[in-house]
């Protein structure tokens, strides 16, 4: 969409890299900051529907995800939290066979605290709602700018890059910003999980 806006340098690896889990708002904020680029003033509503489009033909479920999801409600309190739009990510869920897993309080999308991730606000929101103290958390995210927003939430992470398209380069990213650990498979991440609950 970027090159359908006149901005043909753009490429995929640069989205990859730089604009996982920001709201659209702010990636095309960035970039005029950066280029002076002006954005026609639909473009948010044409990336949504461009997603809403896409998504039923290419967006699928993590493959165990069901089985992580079931294993962390057996003894904690669980979220979807995301910078996305909200009806976008109940989409998401639908498309996925995930929703039934999260009444709708416990999906916190971007737009219910005053910041987006990499700031804290949204998991501190989800934390609060059930008055879990933020050490006591644990958050599984796939991009940089989610593992920011949990250490500076206080909370423990662990990285996810089973979708990434260079997994050894996120995985340090990943490390380097404070995550505790990286799964590339969610069979992993479950493992890790039961050990935590077994301790």
């Amino acid at each position: 969409m970027l090159h359908e806006f006149g901005l043909n340098d753009y490429t995929m690896d640069h989205a990859l890299e730089e604009f996982v889990g920001l709201r659209f708002s702010t990636i095309i904020g960035n970039i005029a900051a950066q280029t002076g680029h002006v954005f026609p003033n639909d473009a948010a509503k044409r990336y949504l529907a461009r997603v809403r489009e896409l998504a039923p033909v290419h967006m699928k479920a993590i493959e165990g995800t069901e089985y992580v999801i079931e294993a962390a409600q057996k003894t904690a309190e669980t979220f979807v939290v995301s910078n996305g739009e909200r009806n976008n990510v109940f989409a998401a869920l639908d498309f996925t066979n995930l929703r039934r897993f999260f009444i709708d309080e416990r999906v916190i999308t971007g737009l219910m605290a005053p910041n987006p991730k990499p700031a804290p606000d949204l998991f501190l929101l989800a934390a609060n709602t059930v008055n879990i103290q933020p050490q006591e958390s644990l958050v599984i995210e796939d991009s940089t700018t989610g593992v920011r927003a949990a250490v500076a939430a206080n909370m423990d992470v662990w990285g996810f890059v089973g979708t990434h398209h260079d997994q050894d380069a996120q995985t340090k990213r990943l490390l380097d910003l404070g995550a505790k650990a990286c799964f590339s498979n969610m069979n992993d991440v479950l493992s890790a999980l039961n050990e935590v609950q077994s301790a």
